[in-house]
């Protein structure tokens, strides 16, 4: 499962290794993230290069949660869909080879184990704000018995047509002053 040891990889010093899995992350994540409602078996399909002492995997994930709707709190299905990279580096590697902050993975026991990595770049990828369709399309915010949702844009509208209250009391302590001043 998305483990291999260096010694493995090393000997892919030419070529590099391809792979491909199919993971069933659905507890594992759903344990993380209470939040997340199901998970589709996750497809990982990727390379490691060995570079110049260092071990460079480019892994692609495809597969789908359900999350709720940051607004209604309806399920939504959220495709995951996307590519990242890690470098994974020995101890006796010159990190100063690197761009600052650029992440870098000390190798632990000999061994490389993608599979928490993949894991935690899938509950990143999670956005702040998940809508569903309908919530998208129409843009209507949820309301209640005396009270309603409005949004950022809305609010600064209705604060610069109501004006600061606190200049209004102080305006009437000079009633003989014109408004535009």
């Amino acid at each position: 499962m998305l483990k291999w040891s260096t010694q493995d990889l090393i000997k892919h010093r030419s070529e590099p290794l391809h792979f491909q899995e199919t993971l069933a992350l659905k507890a594992d994540l759903m344990a993380r993230d209470p939040e997340i409602l199901d998970v589709s078996p996750i497809t990982v399909t990727g390379t490691i290069r060995f570079v110049d002492g260092d071990f460079v995997a480019s892994v692609t994930l495809g597969g789908q949660l359900v999350v709720p709707s940051t607004r209604s709190l309806q399920p939504v299905d959220w495709p995951v869909n996307f590519t990242f990279s890690e470098i994974y580096v020995s101890p006796t590697t010159d990190k100063a080879k690197y761009e600052d902050g650029q992440l870098l993975i000390d190798i632990e026991d000999d061994v490389i184990d993608l599979g928490p990595a993949v894991a935690d770049h899938i509950l990143l990828s999670i956005p702040m704000q998940i809508l569903t369709p309908a919530e998208a399309a129409d843009g209507t915010m949820p309301a209640g018995k005396d009270w309603t949702v409005i949004s950022e844009d809305d609010y600064s509208a209705s604060q610069s047509e109501a004006g600061n209250p606190e200049f209004a009391k102080l305006k009437a302590l000079f009633p003989d002053e014109p408004d535009d001043q």
